[in-house]
């Protein structure tokens, strides 16, 4: 078996069984499957005596056959789609490992890959997440394994770690049943000051240090004295030291646990060059902007350090809002979705470590130990992260803008958003969006943020909202909408951002630039749709009665 597959017998070599100083070795017999009957051979080989019959199953040892094996193929895979007992457990989408490795390099080069049914999405929005998954697996069983971080090997092909002479084999951890790697591949560093809730305290953690690591690492976060990239700490075997720290790598796609727009970035290229089995095209990797030039503050102190620091600055990627009701919705840093701050009261207090706030808004004192983000594997660390609408537990759509499926039905459409190919998420003015009609006025609570269609027109951005098209001059402008649709009329308002923010590349690619704010805005900047309602004629005893209650309810104000 590798994994949840049977490997065909044509894959295999004979199993050899040699004595206690590796020689007199002898092939076993292979094991063959037969219905019914037992023939008395099979491929030309006589069929060994020792057979088990087992229901109308019979299970007979053949004698050594020489098969061919997979030609020309560096690795094969087996998958299967099985909903196993580990998939039961927890939240489990996939797993895999390596199940054979040769034995010149200890390259890898049989491994297997299990899909949990039930955790498999077949909507069009998730295939970018399921593909994401699968390649996630694939990796692990190629050598981003916490199994295999003591067979690496150096660009001479030394091992990093040392063998022992009598196995040719790295030390074996006996409790945990892995080989025991080296500091030049996963050293221990601890950081002494480690700010949290009311102090500091010390921490330790796990560091790929292999060279090409480091060097990506520091380049990424500017951090010239980072000693290497932090592993997952969290979530027990199969997460724990098998991935990126989800702190310090949110969206890279070997972080732990999948929350949006997974990328794999040149860190595990990098990693999977370091392993000395493969060499990385990195032209093929997608940029990580996730901490991306932040500097050592961000990539060697904890969450709350960073927020104290960048409070009157700009937190990003962290945040401090409540995720409570109403929602007050963000845009994410590429404007490529809606987004929230994922800041949540907790059931229980959380562990001393993750207790990042002395102080927050509407929160009594002594309950910050309750508050932090929703993803654990990132140490609860709050952040801007996309999300789904749900109506009684079934998924409506997400907030990515490039999906138009995820466009609000018409009736629940108050800010007239657009989701499509060519749509980016804009800030909406502080003011809650509006719908008017006739009979009923709606303030909708939910606001912040919406996913709009925008075009590179004439040296200027458009936003387009509902059925018209709005020119930005200049950043900061607040884009008066005043649109009815279907009987209601829309008020709010969309914040323009910088022309070269948006526009930027599309400008230059075709030889044009952002205008200046210079040009006097014209008279009649925005459409102004105006609601015109009938007054309702009224027969004697309805205006009667009417009048009856105006003068009551006076009455009772002098009152």
């Amino acid at each position: 078996m590798c994994g949840e597959v049977r490997v065909p017998e044509e894959h295999l070599n004979p199993c050899y069984v040699c004595n206690s100083t590796g020689h007199n070795c002898r092939a076993l017999p292979r094991e063959t499957q037969l219905d019914d009957e037992v023939p008395t051979e099979i491929n030309r080989n006589t069929i060994n005596r020792n057979s088990i019959t087992d229901g109308l199953e019979t299970r007979v040892f053949a004698e050594d056959t020489d098969y061919p094996g997979v030609e020309d193929t560096d690795f094969v895979l087996y998958v299967s789609a099985v909903e196993t007992e580990r998939c039961r457990r927890g939240l489990t989408v996939a797993y895999a490992s390596h199940c054979q490795q040769e034995s010149a390099l200890d390259r890898p080069v049989a491994g297997h890959a299990n899909f949990c049914p039930g955790e498999l999405s077949t909507k069009y929005r998730d295939l970018p997440s399921v593909l994401s998954t699968v390649k996630h697996e694939m990796l692990h069983a190629l050598g981003f394994s916490v199994s295999l971080f003591a067979f690496y090997r150096d660009d001479n092909g030394e091992p990093l770690t040392e063998r022992r002479p009598e196995t040719g084999n790295p030390p074996l951890d006996e409790e945990l049943q892995i080989h025991k790697w080296s500091d030049r591949v996963v050293k221990n560093i601890t950081r002494k000051n480690w700010m949290i809730r009311g102090g500091y305290m010390e921490r330790t953690f796990h560091m790929m240090v292999t060279p090409r690591v480091v060097r990506e690492v520091r380049n990424h976060f500017n951090c010239p004295e980072l000693e290497g990239a932090e592993l997952e700490d969290q979530g027990g075997d199969g997460t724990a030291l098998t991935h990126w720290e989800k702190r310090v790598f949110e969206n890279e796609a070997m972080t732990g646990t999948h929350t949006q727009n997974s990328v794999f970035s040149r860190i595990t290229f990098a990693l999977m060059e370091d392993t000395g089995w493969y060499r990385a095209d990195y032209d093929h990797a997608t940029p990580l902007l996730w901490g991306r030039g932040l500097g050592c503050k961000f990539a060697m102190m904890s969450c709350k350090q960073w927020l104290n620091a960048q409070r009157r600055k700009n937190p990003s990627p962290f945040c401090e809002r409540i995720k409570g009701n109403p929602l007050r919705t963000e845009c994410s840093s590429r404007r490529d979705a809606v987004v929230l701050c994922n800041l949540v009261k907790h059931e229980n207090i959380l562990p001393r470590a993750y207790q990042h706030f002395d102080i927050l808004p509407n929160v009594l004192p002594g309950e910050e130990a309750y508050y932090g983000g929703s993803v654990s594997l990132a140490d609860y660390c709050p952040y801007l992260q996309e999300f789904t609408w749900r109506h009684k537990s079934v998924l409506v759509r997400g907030s990515r803008c490039s999906y138009e499926e995820n466009t609000p039905k018409s009736d629940v459409n108050f800010a007239l958003e657009n989701y499509g190919t060519h749509s980016k998420c804009f800030d909406h003015s502080d003011k809650v969006w509006e719908q008017k009609s006739c009979r009923q006025i709606r303030e909708w609570q939910h606001w912040g943020s919406g996913c709009y269609e925008y075009k590179c027109e004439y040296g200027r951005l458009h936003i387009v909202v509902g059925n018209y098209s709005y020119t930005c001059f200049h950043a900061g402008q607040i884009l008066q909408v005043r649109i009815i649709k279907k009987g209601w009329l829309h008020k709010g308002g969309v914040v323009c951002p910088p022309c070269r923010e948006m526009c930027g590349e599309e400008f230059k690619s075709r030889g044009e630039y952002c205008k200046g704010g210079e040009e006097p805005l014209p008279p009649n900047l925005y459409p102004n749709d105006v609601l015109t309602c009938r007054a309702t004629i009224l027969s004697p005893a309805k205006l009667l009665a009417t009048m009856i209650t105006i003068f009551t309810t006076l009455k009772c104000l002098l009152i």
